[in-house]
């Protein structure tokens, strides 16, 4: 048995629905770091608008629904499709255009504090998801589902790991996200 301390499952339905900073739309956050250091949230697109600009953040957009999206930073269109998580400085504050409804997973941290890192990976039978000395470790099951000892992680659901690890088994297409400290 894996120990386990500080690790919970997140379900889809227990996101908090928040408002985009400037009102265009918005995202279900799935967990904040203390003192806003960092935060894990996915936001419905549907057509056209403008992202907030976010001072000392750094960004991490995944699109994970069916449509590719456009990211206009005041030059041409850059087309940004499903599963290929693109870093930007939060600083700017792209035109987001959808091509249709879709779902985009965001990581944001605190330049000065945190740094983070976001791959799509496919978990096998077996996997230990451990925190290891970073902030946090967040699996979002995009197909398949995750058996752990917490209880099972179905498509939509998370898993965040603070501290320790906890052993999973598969098969699953997750998003992996990773917090690291800069202190």
């Amino acid at each position: 048995m894996t120990a386990v301390r500080e690790a919970r499952i997140i379900r889809r339905a227990d996101r908090r629905n928040t408002p985009w900073a400037n009102g265009a739309g918005t995202t279900a956050e799935i967990a904040t770091g203390a003192a806003s250091r960092w935060r894990f949230s996915v936001a419905t697109l549907d057509g056209s608008s403008t992202f907030s600009p976010f001072p000392e953040v750094d960004r991490i957009f995944t699109v994970i629904g069916d449509h590719p999206v456009s990211l206009d930073f005041g030059g041409a269109p850059t087309e940004i499709r499903r599963l290929r998580p693109t870093p930007f400085a939060g600083e700017r504050g792209p035109v987001c255009a959808a091509a249709g409804p879709t779902e985009a997973f965001n990581v944001m941290v605190h330049r000065s504090t945190t740094a983070a890192s976001v791959d799509v990976v496919d978990f096998g039978p077996v996997h230990e998801v451990a925190a290891d000395g970073r902030v946090a470790v967040l699996v979002l099951v995009l197909d398949g589902r995750l058996t752990t000892d917490l209880g099972p992680v179905d498509a939509g659901d998370c898993l965040l790991v603070e501290q320790g690890s906890v052993g999973t088994s598969g098969p699953a297409t997750v998003v992996i996200a990773e917090i690291l400290d800069r202190r």
